[in-house]
């Protein structure tokens, strides 16, 4: 068991708030019953991990997510997110939320673990991501192979199949979008999750020959193709698993709870 605001102040001195400009209040969103026992975490705050998190034969005293709440200045509580909201307090549920913080996190963010499953070297700080070596030497398509065991669930089979587009070489596989406009065997990554295609120039400007995101938009393909770089999309939902279930093994290790984590797959 662990008080709420003990846990609240563990997770601020853990991912140091103070130190990012966000796009929501991080730490304590909601705030349910002082003593938890049982905390539930996963990726993103929506209904249908409300529902599950509720249907568990023991309701949780406390969720974190990745993607809590998002607002800021005015505060608005209407339409769906009231109904949330009027299901945790009547639960008294605590939700936690942890944007930035945990994307740049240097030992359980999402960023940091990606490149280290790969043996990544020299990592160093990129925006909220971080770039690295492959002194490996992992092929483009091992790199892929070995992301899509740290971040697809066992029991779900995702592939695509290649596009016949000459032009800018849009490929699937195992469901993560490729451009393959750069080297095969990758020498300097940045891995950068979410929707992070804004960053890729930089990416390219730093030295990286092959940048990992979560998002693709129209100008990526000729980006990648001009620049000689590959580019992946791994997805927004998936490529932001890793920090989060870091989180989990770190709350077991040093808490006296319950833990639990809840899959809602977005295909986006």
């Amino acid at each position: 068991m662990i008080q709420r605001d003990d846990l609240n102040r563990f997770l601020a001195e853990l991912y140091h708030y103070e130190y990012f400009e966000d796009f929501c209040e991080n730490g304590l969103q909601v705030e349910g019953k002082e003593k938890i026992e049982k905390i539930l975490l996963g990726v993103s705050f929506n209904l249908p991990f409300l529902q599950a998190a509720l249907s568990r034969g023991e309701k949780p005293d406390a969720l974190i997510v990745h993607h809590g709440i998002f607002q800021q200045g005015v505060f608005k509580l209407k339409g769906p997110l009231k109904q949330k909201i009027k299901t945790l307090l009547e639960h008294e549920i605590s939700l936690f939320g942890i944007h930035l913080p945990m994307d740049a996190h240097p030992e359980i963010g999402h960023n940091a673990l990606l490149l280290s499953s790969i043996g990544a070297a020299n990592i160093e700080p990129l925006e909220v991501g971080f770039r690295g070596e492959n002194v490996q030497r992992h092929t483009l398509d091992r790199i892929l192979e070995i992301f899509h065991e740290q971040l697809h669930p066992p029991d779900v089979t995702i592939d695509g199949q290649e596009n016949e587009n000459h032009i800018f070489s849009l490929s699937s596989r195992y469901g993560f979008t490729v451009l393959r406009n750069g080297p095969a065997v990758p020498r300097k990554l940045a891995v950068i999750t979410g929707g992070s295609s804004a960053y890729y120039e930089k990416a390219i400007e730093k030295g990286a020959d092959t940048f990992f995101g979560g998002e693709i938009k129209e100008k990526i393909p000729a980006l990648s193709l001009e620049t000689h770089t590959n580019y992946v999309n791994l997805g927004h939902y998936f490529s932001e698993k890793p920090g989060v279930l870091a989180l989990m093994k770190k709350i077991e290790e040093t808490f006296d709870v319950q833990t639990g984590y809840i899959e809602i797959p977005n295909p986006v």
